[in-house]
């Protein structure tokens, strides 16, 4: 596989070990708490990933999976907007202060079809339109390095239930876009939860996680999915849709007809009149591959046998003041595995490891890169940097992805088990 080495550096790296059993007050008085639910008019389905911000400034955040955020703002933004986007649907703005103190707002978005004369057409190859965006990167993007706070979240489910939890607030220096400097991260605050017992067999620590989460940025790394020149993939345009506002075009691509390598499918957004990349979701074509479990398996023991089973991302940006900016990136990786010497094999244990970064705040004030030994590797395993689920309020001011129900009651479970095991 002639890419495996760049796929690699995007990638999940798992390791397979043995287990063993073993505000600030004034502060919060300046911050409102906002709630909400956003659903769709058509379906009334919760929007997972919609986009929700407040006007004039860099504080964001994103929709949980059941369509909920919680998003803390200064007392200075009382009077502004916050502003909902989603893939498809009409932009809603909504004053900031009709939010306060209401646990249970529910926020309806409408769906916005693009509207196209007779004569346009938006069908056949995307090649062209392709090439064109990655060519205008530098000028879409941010040619000056800044720093954005970000909120992380890594997960392992082994069959239904969740093993591993870990959350941690970010500090990011963002390289410019047309430099080759990688981006840097630190933990400011973290916390895990994790339920490890001697029934379970193998521990798969996640390695790399926050490092995958930045290499994501399409944008900045527009070679792990594309290689040199996209020329070993077909582009074929879909349709327009409308992403804020705006008309996009949406783009599908996958391997040309005859490569063997494993390499990637799926659809990516441009804006249509800058060509800016503003979402790419895509998937890598690991069905059914046995040696794809190479990518992701760093070691193993030799009687433990990996299939692949899916393997998805998404990268979504954002624009402001005619610039765009990564705003949001997630990773599931889903394989099955399989003991030879065990019940002859025939009993497999599936496991589920996922990621998502989202930009809660970016400013252009004191940009500076972090001493090295505060920086994180791409080889750390985030779960062994942080402290276990204490208290309750420990997010304080920060701005973090609201968990979901199923992630809330993991939450309680794995915390309820780590405090009975300290009593």
């Amino acid at each position: 596989m002639k890419n495996y080495r760049v796929i690699s550096l995007l990638l999940l790296l798992l390791c397979s070990f043995p287990l063993f059993s073993d505000g600030d007050d004034v502060l919060q008085a300046q911050l409102f708490t906002l709630h909400g639910r956003v659903l769709a008019s058509d379906t009334r389905d919760p929007l997972p990933n919609a986009s929700v911000t407040v006007g004039n400034l860099n504080v964001s955040s994103v929709t949980n999976q059941d369509g909920y955020f919680t998003l803390r703002v200064p007392a200075s933004a009382r009077n502004s907007r916050l502003i909902i986007r989603y893939l498809g649907y009409e932009n809603m703005e909504i004053p900031v202060v009709t939010l306060i103190d209401k646990p249970n707002n529910h926020i309806v978005l409408t769906p916005s079809p693009i509207e196209l004369g007779p004569l346009e057409v938006v069908s056949g190859d995307g090649s062209e339109l392709m090439r064109e965006a990655l060519n205008r990167i530098p000028q879409n993007y941010s040619t000056d390095p800044n720093m954005m706070v970000a909120f992380y979240r890594e997960s392992i489910k082994k069959n239904a239930n969740y093993i591993s939890l870990v959350e941690t607030v970010l500090d990011v220096y963002k390289s410019s876009y047309r430099s080759y400097e990688n981006d840097q991260a630190k933990i400011y605050i973290g916390r895990k939860a994790t339920d490890i017992t001697p029934r379970d067999t193998i521990l798969m620590k996640f390695q790399g996680g926050i490092s995958t989460a930045l290499m994501l940025d399409v944008a900045k790394n527009p070679e792990i999915v594309f290689g040199e020149r996209g020329d070993e993939y077909s582009f074929n345009i879909e349709r327009m849709i409308n992403i804020n506002n705006k008309p996009h075009y949406e783009i599908n691509f996958q391997p040309r007809n005859g490569i063997k390598d494993i390499l990637f499918r799926g659809k990516v957004y441009l804006d249509a009149g800058s060509l800016a990349i503003v979402r790419i979701e895509f998937n890598m074509n690991v069905e059914g591959r046995k040696d794809a479990s190479n990518i992701f398996i760093r070691r193993k023991p030799a009687k433990m046998r990996v299939d692949v089973e899916e393997a998805r991302y998404i990268a979504d940006f954002i624009e402001n003041n005619g610039k765009w900016f990564f705003n949001y990136s997630s990773t599931e990786v889903r394989f099955r595995v399989r003991w030879t010497n065990r019940f002859f094999g025939l009993f497999a244990t599936n496991y589920t490891i996922g990621s998502e970064m989202a930009i809660t705040d970016r400013y252009q004030e004191s940009v500076n890169k972090f001493p090295r030994d505060e920086r994180i590797r791409s080889t750390d395993v985030i779960a062994e940097k942080v402290e276990h689920f204490q208290d309750p309020d420990f997010w304080g001011e920060y701005n973090v992805i609201e968990p979901g129900i199923e992630i809330t009651n993991a939450i309680k479970r794995l915390s309820g088990k780590l405090m009975r095991r300290a009593e």
